[in-house]
């Protein structure tokens, strides 16, 4: 088994190059998930393996230019909102192209069912059709779950509603659009509802219907944290990790029902957040470690 980290939520301000490096020693480690900004992405981290491969996210792009003009989305019924964001997509396109130019493999991109509110099904299922009739090579175009607007409380993400995105998938992989599936990170279905047996039923939905593709583990709290506000998204270790808060959700037992749940998937790993200053490099290493084998050691036997 290897694994996809995001290891930019853990990296440090500074000695990056020496914290990649130092990932680059854990045999668990496939490969890294690259963030994808508002107007592209910042590269190869300095220090990673050049035989790492590379899923790249578009999440933090995704988040900043909603931030500006609410109306982005590829799941956006206006037409202006839409077209940003297939513009949006098609940048993220030519950052992929550009990694492998550089000799880079870059396995999947995950994209996201923006707006909040007003996120269309119709309206993804067009743009998704649109964005895979471009060549992509040998990169698999992924839609990453984000937790859904819920009554009586405030989303993180508020993007579309999980079956609609798997009733999405399923009627694009019937047409034969393209290689398409669904990642399932485990903190931002368990903060949609706000019960920690979510990510699994989420797993084992998407896999009966044929769409799954990832499962990210990344952790959530229901009160306070040094990582922010209750249910923020911010990628918390699980309990069983060094530094972590005691009121994580994310634990071995949960990781070991969605692994069984799961069963072999494409991209397979984790992210978890650490904080910017307060932890050298090789200590943000070593909780990388840590979070290696705790996915490693509950997976099914």
């Amino acid at each position: 088994m290897s694994l996809i980290v995001g290891a930019y939520a853990a990296q440090p301000s500074e000695l990056r190059e020496q914290f990649y490096q130092g990932l680059g020693a854990l045999p668990s480690i496939r490969g890294v998930e690259l963030p994808y900004g508002p107007y592209g992405g910042g590269g190869w981290p300095a220090g990673a393996p050049r035989g790492w491969s590379a899923v790249v996210t578009a999440i933090p792009g995704t988040m900043q230019r909603l931030g500006g003009s609410p109306t982005f989305g590829l799941a956006s019924p206006d037409t202006a909102g839409r077209r940003e964001a297939l513009e949006f997509a098609a940048g993220v396109r030519e950052f992929v192209v550009k990694l492998e130019d550089e000799g880079h493999v870059v396995e999947a991109v995950e994209l996201h069912s923006a707006p909040h509110p007003g996120a269309s099904g119709p309206m993804f299922r067009e743009s998704l059709k649109e964005v895979l009739d471009w060549d992509w090579g040998s990169t698999r175009v992924l839609v990453e779950h984000c937790d859904a607007p819920r009554a009586g409380s405030r989303p993180e993400k508020g993007f579309l509603a999980f079956a609609e995105e798997v009733d999405v998938l399923h009627s694009l992989q019937s047409d034969a659009a393209g290689p398409v599936g669904l990642v399932i990170n485990w903190a931002r279905s368990v903060i949609e509802t706000r019960n920690a047996r979510t990510a699994e039923e989420h797993i084992a939905q998407a896999r009966a219907a044929g769409v799954l593709a990832g499962v990210i583990f990344s952790g959530c709290s229901p009160v306070e944290t040094e990582f922010g506000y209750p249910w923020i998204d911010a990628h918390l270790p699980p309990v069983e990790v060094n530094g972590a808060p005691p009121s994580s959700l994310l634990d071995r037992g949960h990781m070991a029902r969605c692994l069984a749940a799961a069963g072999p998937v494409p991209v397979l790993g984790f992210k978890i957040g650490l904080p910017p200053v307060g932890l050298t490099a090789m200590q943000r290493v070593d909780r990388i470690r840590q979070m290696c084998t705790l996915v490693e050691g509950n997976q099914p036997r």
